[in-house]
């Protein structure tokens, strides 16, 4: 979680300035303004802009619109300041206009484009990216492609986690019932038939009986079992984003397939930037982008491919020595074979690979569809047997 401060400082110029900046704590806030260039005279929290800034991300559409429109105007010989103008009035997610307003300043203040989105904390390889495209002169087209990038990428992780959407839905609907039922519909229930039965033992199985008991202590105890739903709530969200959950899902082959190839089709699309670029070797480009990797086997494939380029190997034997998948090996060494520009044929090689998840997805959702729908049909009969059966059960027993 980022905390939003309120700032008080002086730019080189001796120009006292202010504004909001996001960090994890207060000596970090401090931390990014000296990298800034600015000499701070007062850091004060803000809640207002903590809250708004809460996901610590910027919101993607506002990122991608500026990474196009400045694109676009330094291919067509526009000042980059003029453009950064024209991105802080458009530009309403807090995050991102405070990255802006920093970004503005560096760049008054004589820095570089790149070095002032490394103060505005844009992403490691965004910063390279514009810093390799800067001594080649390629700045305006890695921008635009750098928009093109992240679109591509939300749109795959906004497809995959909508699929699992149902599911999710289903389970906050199940245990928010369940909540509901024990709290006020079941106790009722059961006081009324204790009075109706008129002392006549009522012979119920063990697991009703069992729920019973656990009713009447949520309704006796109403704010312990809501603040112990919310803690199931969120200990189920922990435990599925964790790694040992992630390594269970890999059992799942669509899954797995789905998750391996948007990882390697955002991986390899950084890489082509940085290698189209200009300016940074291969080996740091694997560097560069091992870090931005989700899964920890992409992670371990770009780390080897960083020490096997070191020593001089081409790409597509250094693709196949780090263990990279066939679809990948087959990729590169298509891209590197092709005559055109490698980088052109590492991102005809993302196409593919975007298609690919796009096709599995759907065939996801399908699955995911039948699974909810028989989700959804346990929990009904869950429902029906813990609060209506006894009912039936009851009315027989007395009959």
């Amino acid at each position: 979680m980022l905390i939003g401060y309120r700032y008080q400082a002086q730019n080189p110029a001796g120009k006292t300035v202010s504004g909001m900046v996001y960090a994890v704590d207060r000596n970090a806030a401090w931390a990014k303004l000296k990298r800034s260039g600015l000499r701070a005279s007062r850091v004060a929290v803000d809640i207002v802009a903590t809250l708004n800034g809460f996901n610590g991300r910027f919101d993607v559409r506002e990122q991608v619109r500026f990474y196009r429109t400045i694109g676009k105007r330094l291919e067509s010989g526009k000042p980059m300041i003029s453009g950064m103008e024209a991105a802080i009035s458009f530009t309403t997610d807090p995050l991102l206009l405070n990255a802006l307003r920093l970004m503005q300043q560096r760049i008054l203040d004589g820095a570089r484009i790149a070095d002032a989105m490394q103060s505005a904390g844009f992403p490691d390889r965004d910063q390279n990216v514009i810093r390799a495209a800067d001594a080649a002169g390629k700045q305006g087209q890695a921008f635009v492609r750098l928009a093109e990038d992240v679109a591509r990428t939300s749109r795959l992780r906004s497809a995959i986690q909508s699929t699992f959407l149902p599911m999710k839905v289903l389970a906050v609907v199940g245990v928010v019932g369940t909540y509901a039922a024990m709290a006020w519909l079941s106790p009722t229930m059961i006081h009324f038939f204790a009075q109706w039965s008129t002392g006549q033992a009522i012979q119920l199985p063990a697991l009703i009986r069992t729920y019973n008991v656990a009713a009447l202590w949520v309704t006796a105890h109403k704010l312990a079992a809501g603040f112990l739903l919310l803690l199931l709530l969120v200990s189920g969200k922990l435990a599925l984003e964790s790694a040992f959950v992630g390594r269970l899902a890999d059992y799942w082959q669509n899954w797995r397939l789905i998750s391996e190839k948007s990882d390697h089709s955002s991986a390899w699309t950084s890489f082509s930037l940085l290698y189209d670029a200009g300016g940074i070797p291969a080996y740091e480009s694997a560097a560069v982008v091992r870090k931005s990797c989700v899964r920890q086997d992409s992670q371990d494939m770009f780390h080897r491919l960083d020490k096997i380029l070191r020593l001089g190997v081409p790409i597509s034997s250094a693709v196949a020595r780090a263990g990279f998948p066939d679809y990948v090996v087959n990729g590169v060494k298509s891209a590197e074979e092709a005559g055109a520009s490698l980088a052109e044929g590492l991102l005809n090689m993302v196409d593919d690979l975007e298609q690919d998840v796009e096709v599995m997805t759907d065939i996801l959702k399908i699955k995911i569809t039948y699974l909810s729908q028989i989700f959804g049909g346990v929990i009904v009969s869950v429902f029906f047997y813990v609060t209506l059966y006894p009912m039936y059960i009851q009315i027989g027993q007395k009959l």
